[in-house]
């Protein structure tokens, strides 16, 4: 996982030379900078917009990014569980949390009646 603040420190005091690209594993990159001086300076001023973007993109595909939330990218997805499965709970279980659901006013008495079957089918 990289840091952006330290790709930028890279990038200030030895971005001529390509070290924040050796640091983000763009060695083909970073020896083309290291020859050219930073693209002449060019590639150097341009990296202090798209060096952030570059970080994130590293990140993205060799570890976590640095966010407050890094559940961002993932889908949840219900997928009924096999009969083996230990987890799931029991069919008196089940009935039991269907019956307070039905109590509570959330299921009618029809709703439940179907849900009641599905569970003993």
């Amino acid at each position: 996982m990289k840091s952006k603040s330290t790709a930028y420190i890279l990038w200030f005091f030895f971005g001529v030379i390509g070290v924040h690209k050796f640091y983000l594993n763009k060695t083909g990159m970073g020896i083309l900078y290291f020859f050219t001086l930073g693209l002449f300076g060019i590639g150097w001023i341009i990296d202090l917009f798209t060096l952030g973007s570059q970080v994130d993109t590293y990140n993205a595909l060799f570890g976590r990014t640095f966010s407050a939330n890094n559940n961002i990218n993932n889908i949840v997805v219900n997928v009924p569980a096999s009969h083996g499965v230990k987890d799931q709970p029991g069919i008196s279980e089940q009935l039991h949390k269907l019956y307070e659901l039905k109590e509570k006013g959330i299921l009618n008495e029809e709703e439940y009646n179907i849900q009641k079957s599905k569970v003993l089918a």
